[in-house]
């Protein structure tokens, strides 16, 4: 039934909302097309138990860290804004409406482990940029930089016990109780897997500029017969590598039992991850496409993420949202409609909290004003409650 109803999804997405945009590699249009599809598949693994695709799914995530790696060291890099307004957005647009969530439903924050993931790689990326941000512009400074941020990722998450030990001081907020003699061990667990995702999108964003300078060279007309043909051959033979390689590591490692595939996983999810963005971006054509629906999805991924768990899903993730009994597959239908509507309006309302709160003005006044003004909000609501909930 999963296989069935993601077949029957891309190809109703793939045959009706195709659009076209700038042909430019890794735009905003593809990378949300590729996150939407990838949540579809991660939401559906849970609603339908699809416990063979777990190895998938673990590509999936970090695919998810690479984009934070690389979506936000692009950005520093291109525009150096490292003011704490931009900051602040960004914590806000990650952890605003998870924190509301546990708030509501007495979860603890490390049950939403993508939220504790992204914030972590967002402040290493800000942190990697932001100190000795004079050497961003020599490549000698650079390469000393990665290869410190390469040293230290790898004595915290590759050596047995010493991320347990490194993050222990943020146990209140990163701990689990999930019956772990050791409440730190999910966050060890879920970090370690994709220790290595972000980096590599930081390394793929800091050499964005030769790959795109390499494949406007592929791109570009050529009056000589023989160096077009010579352009046409190094474009295949970058397609054959990837599926070459892509295969390789299918073979190697994919079709691993999870706990064996869980060892390998930090190493080696890079290779798929490359090899769909090469051959994603391969030629002009591909790149000046995207998939509207999944697009779509991609912007709200946070939101769907959060909303799977209390929607889609109940007991966290556990069981299924039963609205109908007796009709699993219309259940299903109204259960999506829901979930996708509540989690748009999830969007929408962080969205303008965010522009609320932190202004595009950057009006420090403003901003501490209506901060005030939502805690007096929240303030009298939970006293409401409170008097209600003793009555």
């Amino acid at each position: 039934m999963f296989l069935f109803l993601v077949f029957l999804f891309f190809l109703v997405a793939c045959a009706y909302t195709v659009k076209s945009n700038e042909d430019k590699i890794l735009s905003r249009d593809q990378t949300e097309e590729w996150k939407g599809w990838m949540q579809v598949m991660f939401v559906w693994y849970h609603y339908f138990k699809a416990k063979e695709w777990y190895n998938w799914i673990r590509i999936y995530i970090a695919c998810y860290v690479w984009m934070t790696g690389f979506g936000n060291f692009s950005f520093f890099w291109v525009r150096a804004d490292f003011s704490m307004w931009r900051m602040l957005k960004m914590l806000f647009r990650l952890n605003f409406l998870v924190l509301f969530v546990a708030l509501v439903t007495n979860n603890e924050y490390m049950l939403y482990y993508i939220c504790a993931m992204h914030t972590y790689w967002f402040l290493t990326v800000y942190a990697f940029m932001r100190v000795l941000q004079s050497w961003n512009r020599n490549s000698k400074l650079m390469a000393l930089k990665f290869a410190a941020y390469a040293f230290f990722n790898a004595i915290i998450f590759d050596i047995p016990g010493v991320s347990q030990v490194v993050f222990r001081p943020l146990h209140l907020i990163l701990g689990l109780h999930d019956g772990s003699p050791d409440i730190m061990h999910e966050w060890s667990f879920r970090a370690g897997l994709d220790h290595w995702a972000c980096f590599f999108g930081m390394l793929c964003a800091y050499n964005y500029p030769h790959f795109e300078k390499y494949m406007a060279y592929l791109d570009s007309k050529s009056s000589d017969p023989r160096e077009a043909m010579r352009k046409l051959l190094m474009r295949l033979a970058i397609a054959a590598a990837c599926l070459c390689a892509g295969f390789i590591w299918f073979f190697s490692f994919m079709r691993l039992e999870k706990y064996s595939y869980n060892a390998y996983h930090p190493y080696t999810s890079m290779i798929p991850v490359l090899c769909f963005i090469i051959l994603r971006n391969i030629h002009p054509f591909l790149r000046s496409y995207h998939i509207g629906l999944f697009a779509w999805l991609g912007k709200i991924t946070l939101e769907t993420y959060l909303s799977q768990l209390h929607i889609y899903l109940l007991a966290n993730a556990r069981t299924l949202l039963t609205l109908l009994t007796g009709y699993p597959m219309l259940n299903f239908a109204l259960a999506t409609i829901l979930y996708l509507v509540v989690s748009h309006r999830l969007f929408v309302i962080t969205n303008d909290c965010s522009n609320f709160l932190l202004p595009h003005s950057k009006d420090v006044r403003r901003s501490l004003r209506n901060f005030a003004g939502m805690a007096a909000v929240l303030a009298l609501s939970s006293a409401i409650f409170f008097a209600l909930k003793v009555l």
